[in-house]
């Protein structure tokens, strides 16, 4: 065989294997159990003991261009129940009107994937960002110790 032969050998065995390790890394993505962000959160909180089954103390994040801006999503989500507090932080720029929005609320997949969906495009529209959101574990009582 001719060198030319064994780099076109080399060149096809490489993208053999190049392509099976794009194939394999891509099965790993599809077939993550978490694959957003609200559900690694969740399932973090329950792998450091926290009682799904109870209500948790949850803070959201957004940031805002104007007070106005600001302040308009606030009201709209104290009818919803939520403490509001809104923030003039200048050393963030453009976006330094920052909103926390709080309220006590059990962890459920599906309805914290769509909070945040809806705390997305609410701030979307008013030319703001949503930072996303944090809890604390709520401790486990039902446990009982052997």
């Amino acid at each position: 065989m001719t060198s030319a032969t064994w780099m076109y050998v080399c060149a096809i065995i490489g993208g053999v294997i190049a392509g099976w390790r794009i194939w394999q890394n891509l099965n790993k993505l599809r077939t993550r159990k978490n694959d957003t962000w609200d559900e690694r959160l969740i399932d973090q909180l329950r792998k450091q003991g926290s009682d799904p089954f109870k209500p948790h103390d949850v803070d959201f994040f957004l940031a805002f261009p104007t007070m106005s801006a600001a302040e308009f999503l606030a009201a709209r989500f104290k009818t919803e129940g939520f403490d509001t507090d809104v923030v003039d932080s200048p050393e963030n720029g453009d976006l330094r009107y920052s909103l926390h929005l709080h309220k006590s609320m059990l962890l459920v997949v599906p309805d914290m994937k769509e909070l945040s969906r809806r705390l997305t495009d609410a701030a979307k529209e008013q030319q703001g960002r949503y930072d996303g959101w944090s809890a604390k574990p709520v401790a486990r009582t039902d446990i009982n110790p052997v």
